[in-house]
């Protein structure tokens, strides 16, 4: 059996190497989940063996990102290494001096969610992909197949080379846009957090794209690290193409940071 798998069935925290996972939340907006503390997140990091987590607040959703902003600075202080922030974005005038100002209080990136009834593309947001190609963040993208999705990708990131795009929920529909976009653009990388987990997706991503353009995301609170990591481990992909997707690749990715 597969050696990191037989951790995993056994119960067993992965602790071979460090687990980043490079999409979580903290907070609430009209979602009923039952423990929204960060000291369970830590618990259940714990348990998976889980190092960091890469989180935004729930209000990346809504116009009070600056609120949510603030939540995630506090959850960063109290947790330093355990707890990592994504910038919450709305198109506001001021929104590029609050990126930059979040990146000056150690920020790791910019979470970006289409549901909020603007485009990944929004001219609003140029300035803080700006601020993050400046630095070389990760800019997370809330995305779902759509091919609009993908032509603003593209535009993107021959606008903002420097930073590493994310598409999260990558494979949930139309998993072949989703590799085509990964495999033409050299700073986009696939994100795996989706609840169902077809049999096969996470190998088909990494046949298909490579594994060092697959990070893991667990989207916790939504969904149990346990679970997402589970089918990761379960995977048919050798335990080095799996190191690569739950560890090395968010190593890398952060580690770009100036």
């Amino acid at each position: 059996m597969n050696t990191l798998l037989a951790e995993g069935r056994a119960g067993r925290p992965i602790t071979k190497f460090d687990i980043i996972d490079m999409h979580g939340h903290i907070g609430r907006i009209g979602f009923t989940l039952p423990d929204l503390s960060i000291d369970g997140l830590i618990r259940q990091m714990d348990r998976v063996g889980v190092k960091s987590i890469v989180v935004s607040h729930m209000h990346c959703m809504s116009p009070n990102v600056v609120y949510g902003n603030r939540e995630v600075l506090a959850a960063m202080r109290a947790f330093p290494g355990r707890i990592l922030g994504y910038v919450g974005m709305w198109p506001y005038p001021e929104m590029a001096r609050e990126t930059a100002w979040c990146v000056e209080q150690g920020f790791t990136g910019i979470k970006v969610h289409n549901c909020n009834g603007f485009p990944i593309n929004h001219p609003g947001y140029d300035d803080s992909y700006a601020v993050a190609n400046e630095h070389r963040l990760p800019i997370l993208f809330h995305t779902w197949g759509a091919e609009e999705e993908f032509t603003q990708i593209r535009d993107l990131s021959a606008r903002f080379p420097e930073s590493s795009l994310l598409l999260a929920h990558a494979g949930c529909v139309n998993a072949e846009g989703y590799i085509k976009v990964a495999c033409d653009c050299p700073n986009v990388f696939l994100d795996t957090a989706y609840s169902r987990s077809p049999r096969g997706l996470v190998e088909r991503l990494v046949a298909s794209a490579g594994a060092e353009k697959v990070v893991w995301g667990s989207d916790a609170y939504f969904y149990s690290q346990s679970s997402q990591v589970g089918k990761v481990l379960g995977a048919q992909i050798s335990d080095e193409e799996k190191r690569m997707v739950l560890s090395g690749n968010a190593q890398r990715i952060l580690g770009r940071r100036r």
